[in-house]
């Protein structure tokens, strides 16, 4: 049965930053949805080929430091490597000493006229408002961006 999520993921205007709000019937998907959402910030993420993998693995001691880090890996492959990230994304979210992510991104190099680009450039990942919780049985995953 699936899960009554509102939706895969909401944004709104703060300042000078973005909010994110992403669901997920799992707290995987709810990381996968948050990474889309980051993606189409900056351009169309429906308009990426999955032609190149990437495997990334991110840990922190606790949830919301795991957001932040897989949040701000995303935006280092973007800023650096020009990653265009494609909605096929793979991840497991383990607990052991720390919290751990295991993901293979898929996405192309990012090609403005193919991608698009929204107007928006996603400079930092931010603490401020973060919220991971469980919400009957799916899960919401809040952040915010400075744009």
């Amino acid at each position: 049965m699936a899960c009554r999520k509102p939706a895969d993921y909401k944004r709104g205007e703060h300042t000078a930053d973005v909010l994110i709000q992403a669901y997920g019937c799992t707290l995987e998907e709810a990381f996968k949805n948050a990474a889309i959402a980051l993606g189409d910030l900056t351009y169309f993420t429906e308009r990426v080929q999955p032609r190149v993998e990437r495997r990334v693995v991110v840990e922190y001691d606790d949830l919301e430091g795991l957001l932040f880090s897989w949040i701000d890996e995303l935006l280092y492959l973007f800023d650096a490597e020009k990653f265009a990230l494609s909605r096929k994304i793979e991840l497991s979210i383990k607990k052991g000493e720390r919290y751990r992510i295991d993901a293979l991104l898929y996405g192309e190099p990012y090609d403005q006229v193919k991608h698009g680009f929204t107007g928006l450039i996603v400079k930092a990942m931010t603490f401020h408002m973060m919220e991971i919780k469980q919400i009957d049985d799916y899960w919401v995953v809040q952040y915010v961006v400075d744009i």
